[in-house]
């Protein structure tokens, strides 16, 4: 699995999740992005699929879909057994401070459906199962059909048929 963020701590004050445990989240809005890095302008990340490069979110948002993928599968084997699910928001948080395709596009409309769906992927993790998945493919397309509307049809893929 491809991982690739260099984030430097913010200085937001530690989120709260829906338990009311704090959760130390050092990726968000105000993370400062780290030029220079695999996935920055300048710096794409080349591929089998994108031999010309792909930004860090495109790269990490490749990461989510077969992440996603496999949760299905997983969920889906010996009468869909949630313990065979790994926990995904130690990478998709990063969701909020990864180097997006055009810089102007990291920008508070862009952290609020990034904020959704960090708390949808806690949700899954909390409790794996069909409903908090779909919930988190929600997310996902509350997102892109506002903006960035080519992986709606990779989205509506991922879902239980």
């Amino acid at each position: 699995m491809l991982s690739l963020v260099a984030c430097t701590k913010g200085t937001s004050a530690p989120a709260v999740i829906d338990a009311g445990v704090a959760l130390v989240d050092d990726c968000t809005y105000d993370t400062k992005l780290v030029a220079g890095i695999p996935g920055s302008p300048g710096h794409l990340i080349a591929s089998e699929r994108n031999p010309n490069g792909a930004s860090e979110l495109a790269t990490l948002m490749r990461t989510f879909v077969d992440d996603w993928r496999a949760a299905r599968v997983a969920l889906d084997v010996d009468g869909g057994s949630p313990a065979a699910v790994s926990p995904k928001f130690p990478t998709h948080r990063k969701i909020r401070c990864s180097w997006p395709t055009d810089a102007a596009d990291r920008n508070p409309t862009f952290d609020g459906f990034a904020k959704n769906y960090v708390r949808a992927v806690k949700a899954f993790d909390a409790q794996p199962g069909r409903e908090k998945y779909e919930g988190v493919l929600d997310a996902c397309k509350a997102c892109h059909e506002v903006s960035c509307g080519g992986p709606l049809e990779v989205i509506e893929g991922l879902r239980w048929k």
